[in-house]
């Protein structure tokens, strides 16, 4: 690893930087004695309370009690930690950072050549001659500027000529092999990359490090990435962020795209403040790296059921980084690339202005799709998931949206208030379901509930001991909650065969790699000790959580029943609804 003498760095920051030039390019500050005074960044207020001593280096807000010196206050405006805030500042007052490297920095360097090498290479096959790859790009819309400005490229059909070019210009096998530009087959190496269009991956530092490859070509898959290394993880990049993150800034707001097409024609188009995040579900470290440069967000994913999920995952992982999000469906089910090509940028920001909607509101939209409103028993079902909903918002949020939904679905204020906070008592275990409006009522991923996630963990570590436990499981596909859990159930059901134990590695080659590296995780220091009473603790478990998911049932229906005129009432309903009650109510009382 290498050493950064940010303690050295920091003295020159102290020494060199004015606190009150870099407070006040973002707060206006006026003089008032040896020190200037503004309204705090940090909260809201009308007076000021915020004091920069620049003699002193050092900022006091009397309001809220925040203060520090000049990388605190770059830390917490910005969101960046300390290393990276002095970097920043050092990097804006041409301050150099002393570095040792160690062996592991010059790994990485050698990446960042290989990667550097191999996207010149790229760009020249697109851009020297005749080639698929231009005229595919071409056809799409993307101007010789463009490709030129993210660096496009072709791949070509030559099987070596990546691996060539790289070795003569002194790159190491392993080099390449590790960053996935060449495969190996027994002594012979060959380019991985072939007949596909590139879009090289380039970090904020503006360092390539990685590509994505579009085959145009019966090479399968229709997407080629480069392999994960210590200077490429996908979940921590974000495609275009290189050049968007000015625009980000000024701006106010990303937009957040699926592919990197939508990316491109935006940005051609005059939008720049967009990225798309690498053919991933959005992630806790991509909604962090955008926390940098803008606290607000559009989501515009296509139309489809797999851009709902997406989106839908992606509001509460932007949520969770404190980020406000908004959702923008793209007119008659186009992309975002369609619908720019076709209508240009000022009706795309009119889309922006007119049509994106709320992440709540797109939540509650979704989630209707699922529910016959007309039905009386559907009704009250959808009622109890958009509690749900409010449940997990802050009060004033949830006062906003429970008068907003109580005048758009004819649903008292008080009712839904109280269901709302009930919901993480009473009735946990329901949580809201989600559908596309025109597919084929496919669900997105549900808000879960950790103790039935542990449940899940339990339950895989017990069937990995004795495969016998899956085939008692069956009755209870509900067991398995998490898209991982599921596919990891979906393997198990294929590889069970009675009498046979479950082999780990076995389980695993049937996943994908994140999977697979979750049942790792899960099966870790797998001993247990008395699997048969465990076992038998969990179905009760499952047992339980089924009869406390019908007894909220069963109360919802009969509370709203009370607030309905009695003529609007099936009572024989009612006295079933009652029977069952006393009944389930019984059991777990444990007066069978």
């Amino acid at each position: 690893m290498s050493v950064k003498n940010y303690a050295k760095a920091l003295e020159d920051i102290k020494s060199t930087v004015s606190i009150a030039d870099v407070i006040g390019s973002v707060v206006s500050l006026k003089r008032s004695g040896t020190s200037y005074m503004g309204c705090c960044p940090f909260h809201k207020e009308k007076t000021p309370s915020f004091s920069v001593n620049d003699g002193k280096g050092f900022y006091h807000c009397f309001g809220c009690g925040e203060s520090g010196d000049v990388v605190k206050f770059v830390q917490k405006y910005y969101n960046l930690d300390f290393p990276s805030a002095v970097e920043k500042l050092a990097a804006q007052y041409a301050i150099t950072i002393e570095e040792i490297k160690g062996r592991e920095d010059s790994k990485n360097d050698a990446y960042y050549e290989a990667n550097r090498l191999a996207a010149r290479y790229f760009f020249k096959q697109i851009s020297s001659q005749a080639n698929r790859g231009y005229d595919y790009f071409t056809a799409r819309g993307i101007k010789p500027d463009t490709i030129k400005h993210f660096g496009l490229g072709w791949s070509g059909e030559d099987a070596t000529g990546l691996t060539k070019h790289l070795l003569a210009n002194g790159v190491e096998k392993q080099t390449l092999i590790d960053l996935g530009l060449s495969g190996q087959n027994g002594e012979r190496l060959y380019d991985k990359f072939r007949s596909r269009v590139i879009f090289p991956i380039i970090n904020v530092r503006g360092k390539v490090i990685g590509f994505g490859g579009r085959n145009l070509g019966p090479e399968k898959p229709k997407y080629l990435n480069s392999n994960e290394s210590s200077i490429y993880l996908k979940k921590n990049n974000l495609f275009g962020i290189n050049r968007s993150k000015d625009a980000i800034l000024r701006e106010g707001y990303a937009i957040i795209v699926e592919g990197y097409m939508d990316c491109i024609s935006l940005y051609q188009s005059g939008i720049e403040n967009v990225v798309a995040s690498c053919g991933t579900a959005l992630t806790p470290e991509q909604a962090k790296l955008l926390g940098r440069y803008a606290k607000s967000v559009v989501l515009c994913y296509d139309s489809d059921n797999a851009g709902i999920k997406a989106a839908l995952r992606g509001i509460d992982v932007l949520r969770a980084a404190e980020m406000e999000v908004k959702v923008l469906n793209v007119d008659d089910g186009k992309d975002p690339d369609e619908y720019v090509q076709k209508n240009g940028k000022e009706a795309f920001l009119n889309l922006i202005k007119e049509k994106t909607v709320s992440d709540i509101d797109y939540k509650v939209s979704m989630m209707k799709n699922s529910y016959d409103l007309k039905d009386h028993t559907q009704g009250i079902k959808f009622y109890r998931a958009l509690a749900g909903i409010i449940h997990g918002l802050d009060p004033v949020e949830a006062d906003v949206y429970i008068k907003k939904y109580s005048r758009e679905y004819g649903i008292s204020e008080g009712a839904l208030r109280r269901e709302a906070e009930g919901f993480s008592t009473e009735h946990q275990d329901q949580t809201p379901a989600y559908s596309a409006p025109s597919q084929e009522g496919e669900k997105p991923p549900e808000k879960l509930n950790p103790a039935d996630v542990n449940l899940e963990r339990m339950l895989i570590k017990l069937i990995m001991l004795k495969s016998s436990c899956f085939e008692r499981l069956k009755d209870y596909p509900e067991a398995f909650v998490t898209e991982k859990g599921k596919a990891i159930r979906s393997a198990f059901e294929d590889l069970y065969r009675d009498g046979q134990e479950f082999d780990l590695k076995t389980v695993q080659s049937a996943l994908d790699e994140e999977t697979a590296e979750h049942l790792a995780a899960i099966t870790d220091r797998i001993e247990i000790g008395e699997e048969d009473k465990a076992f038998s603790d969990c179905l009760d478990r499952l047992e339980a959580k089924r009869r406390g998911k019908r007894i909220s049932q069963i109360m919802t229906i009969l509370e709203m029943a009370d607030s309905m005129p009695e003529e609007a009432v099936d009572q024989n309903q009612i006295k079933d609804l009652l029977t069952e009650l006393d009944h389930l109510q019984k059991i777990n009382k444990g007066d069978k």
